[in-house]
């Protein structure tokens, strides 16, 4: 079965209608995963969304706390029968979905989601979807970010053709709101004021526009040398 002819059983589908989703995107090593803890570290109503994932957890993350790793058979048993919410496309390798009793109805649930998952989360029955973009300060402060997670060339590879996706979504969706991730206290702040659906105060209208110009640099550094 593949993730894009993927159907969720009709009671999961009834349970997304009491959900609110934040999908926090961007590209690899804009810092989203920092961005979303520091915010449930401040703010309670927001919850972390769990994925499944049918790797081996890497240093440091924990079963259970992180995400759910679980076997890929079972993954797939689970698809077949309907149980996740969505699965997301395959872009790296590995499958990964949500289930629905990862999904609380107080507050609103966070969580990383690359570009290419977004309209399989759109056109889920959810209360509340709202997308916000995180991109770093400029292409030298992204550069050394990637630079320190020691991706080997292949997966740089493909990381970087995922970002290009990533960064045109962030560039052309209209429902999107960004985050420049400069600082991160302030980086923080503006992405609990976007996930709860605050207004946006005139600092962060105006980084609306400037974040869409780092985009476009990112976009033209990275499709020449990709």
């Amino acid at each position: 079965m593949s993730q894009f002819e993927y159907q969720p059983a009709t009671h999961v589908l009834h349970h997304l209608k009491q959900v609110s989703l934040v999908a926090v995107v961007g590209p690899t090593a804009v810092g989203k995963t920092s961005l979303i803890n520091a915010a449930l570290a401040r703010e309670s109503s927001l919850h972390l969304l769990l994925s499944h994932l049918s790797r081996e957890s890497r240093p440091g993350e924990r079963d259970g706390v992180d995400a759910h790793f679980d076997d890929r058979k079972a993954m797939e048993q689970t698809m077949t029968a309907g149980g996740y919410v969505q699965v997301a496309p395959s872009v790296f390798g590995d499958l990964y979905a949500t289930g629905p009793q990862d999904y609380q109805t107080s507050g609103a649930m966070i969580c990383p989601i690359i570009s290419q998952a977004m309209p399989v989360f759109r056109a889920l029955p959810f209360k509340v979807v709202r997308s916000i973009f995180i991109v770093p300060p400029d292409y030298k402060t992204w550069q050394h970010r990637i630079q320190e997670h020691g991706f080997t060339p292949e997966q740089l590879k493909r990381r970087f053709t995922e970002a290009i996706h990533s960064l045109i979504y962030g560039l052309e969706d209209e429902e999107t709101h960004i985050v420049i991730n400069d600082s991160l206290d302030i980086a923080t702040e503006d992405l609990i004021t976007l996930a709860l659906g605050r207004p946006m105060p005139p600092r962060l209208q105006a980084d609306q526009s400037r974040a869409r110009m780092i985009i476009q640099d990112l976009l033209d550094k990275l499709r020449a040398i990709v």
